[in-house]
């Protein structure tokens, strides 16, 4: 844990100035109810619309999301290029199929990507482009969960920062360790460098993680994670318990296929967590052992408060920070009995 906060203070945020060609890719299946909100949000970016091009490519969708399409390519033929995947077309990850055929319609030097169902902020692309140093080839994204009142709402949000924070704290040492599709760009380049997504092709998820951990680890570019709350793409929290399991499930099931150092660091860390429970629950009933059980797991609260602090002041969301002490157990709990599943059986992209 001490590792990432060092890691988070290391990050750099330097800044270039300049307008490249931008190509912001998204990918949608079924997405009638919220793919107009997403094309409001990126054709009323403030980048230059002539330095940006938007690709959505429709995976098959059996709802009203063709026509939306269509109804927007029609006002906007100059900036919004559509692509329909055909129904023979197969791949074992339909996603990174779909992605793939966008970026190979792309003209822009940089790829943006996010989800159908999320609504970029309007300095979304002006900032996130400003991070791309000359050695920096792949910019994470903030991609918090807009929490209303509901306790279960700001669960999910913490349980996100918590992810924010290790994908931060890895940036700032230059190790890719995770990030989300819907608040991610890199060179084109870097794209083509690494094969695009076929070393990963195997797996249902990984266009975000998997190949950021290709990019890192294959190649001498740079990541950076950006801190700019301006860059934030929020999505809504899951509604209820079953669909993060789904949710969940489908994201841990990359995890089989990340590098050896990085599973093996996950392991540790999760059993520590486990242990120091565990030890703190013996302190209660040995009092031998209560003294010791008190200050290691107290040492863990103040460690894991501040990382969620810190990631929290950066991204203007120090007010999740009232459901820390249920988090706590809601993440020991994930990690035990959702996580594994994401090992067993098949998953789906919707």
């Amino acid at each position: 844990m001490a590792f990432l906060i060092f890691g988070l203070w290391r990050l750099k945020q330097n800044q270039v100035e300049g307008t490249p060609k931008v190509s912001v890719v998204v990918a949608a299946r079924n997405e009638e109810q919220n793919l107009r909100r997403c094309l409001e949000a990126l054709t009323h970016q403030s980048y230059p619309r002539e330095r940006l091009q938007l690709i959505v490519v429709d995976d098959r969708s059996q709802d009203g999301t063709r026509e939306i399409l269509n109804h927007y390519r029609s006002k906007l033929p100059e900036l919004l290029k559509t692509i329909r995947i055909a129904e023979n077309e197969t791949h074992p990850s339909s996603k990174k199929h779909a992605l793939t055929r966008g970026i190979a319609r792309a003209t822009g030097e940089f790829i943006f990507t996010t989800d159908a169902d999320c609504t970029p902020p309007s300095a979304w692309i002006s900032e996130m482009a400003s991070l791309f140093a000359p050695e920096i080839g792949i910019v994470i994204g903030p991609a918090p969960i807009t929490a209303k009142n509901e306790l279960w709402d700001k669960l999910m949000g913490l349980n996100t920062l918590a992810k924010e924070f290790v994908a931060a704290g890895a940036a700032g040492w230059n190790l890719g360790v995770t990030c989300t599709g819907r608040n991610l760009a890199y060179r084109k380049a870097v794209f083509h460098e690494v094969g695009g997504f076929n070393n990963i092709a195997h797996s249902l998820s990984g266009d975000d993680d998997l190949f950021l951990q290709e990019v890192t680890g294959a190649t001498r570019w740079r990541v950076t994670y950006s801190l700019n709350p301006n860059t934030a793409v929020p999505s809504q929290a899951k509604k209820n318990l079953s669909s993060f399991v789904t949710q969940h499930r489908r994201h841990a099931s990359a995890g089989q296929y990340y590098t050896k150092p990085i599973q093996a660091s996950y392991l540790v860390f999760n059993i520590a967590n486990l242990s120091l429970f565990v030890f703190f629950a013996f302190g209660l009933f040995y009092d031998d052992l209560f003294p010791l059980a008190m200050l290691t797991f107290g040492l863990k609260l103040i460690l894991d408060f501040l990382a969620l602090y810190l990631i929290a002041k950066n991204l203007r969301k120090e007010t999740l920070l009232v459901v820390f002490p249920l988090w706590e157990i809601f993440f020991l709990l994930s990690q035990i009995f959702i996580s594994p599943l994401g090992f067993v059986g098949k998953s789906r992209w919707k």
